[in-house]
């Protein structure tokens, strides 16, 4: 059986080191169409994670594909960037990716919390600009409550990126989801994700972990 890890915007494996061994590592917009995410991870498997832009894509397009995966884990989810992030400022670093990307994307991990450096691939910019066209445009509205057995919904209590109320609007939408409050940024230590991929069976409804 497979695992899946779906990262976020301006993602790179160098950010999650110890996954790319054990899970198929996905980046949107630079490796991916969002739109051909549910075929890709179609077959199920034991664990699908999902991380900030990543878990929208899969809250969005693929939660009729979560029952195949033994867990579901999705960090720092959203279901519209914007609840968070006003367009004014996506716009903002639209603009700013054209003079400057190699310090847009610097600045963004900085605001994630994510001391992770990495070398910019300037051949991703016209994705990377996709993507926060996506973002501006993305939004995920159910028309009730949706049930989802197996879900964990992980968030960082420091988090400068997605604000709790929007994380809130997830928890809302979509039960009887495990909570997972971890003392951290945008972007949740590999530590403590992997300390929450490792102790799914042994959550309760709500866990506060500091």
């Amino acid at each position: 059986m497979d695992s899946f890890f779906v990262s976020g915007w301006a993602g790179d494996p160098a950010q999650y080191p110890g996954l790319p061994a054990s899970f198929n590592y996905l980046v949107p917009f630079s490796g991916f169409n969002p739109q051909n995410l549910a075929g890709m991870i179609d077959s199920g498997g034991d664990l699908l994670v999902g991380w900030s832009t990543g878990a929208h894509m899969l809250l969005r397009f693929c939660p009729h594909l979560f029952s195949r995966f033994g867990k579901v884990v999705l960090a720092a989810p959203f279901l519209a960037f914007t609840d968070s992030f006003p367009e004014r400022l996506l716009r903002g670093m639209i603009k700013g990716m054209d003079a400057g990307p190699a310090g847009v994307v610097a600045a963004f991990r900085a605001n994630c919390a994510d001391p992770t450096s990495s070398d910019y691939d300037p051949e991703q910019t016209d994705k990377l600009i996709e993507g926060l066209e996506f973002l501006i445009s993305s939004k995920i509205e159910f028309d009730e409550q949706v049930r989802m057995d197996n879900l964990i919904l992980v968030y960082g209590t420091a988090d400068r990126i997605v604000r709790r109320k929007a994380f809130d609007r997830v928890c809302k939408a979509v039960q009887p989801a495990d909570i997972v409050l971890l003392n951290c940024g945008h972007k949740i230590p590999e530590k403590d994700l992997l300390n929450v991929m490792g102790c799914v069976s042994c959550l309760g409804s709500v866990k506060l972990l500091i």
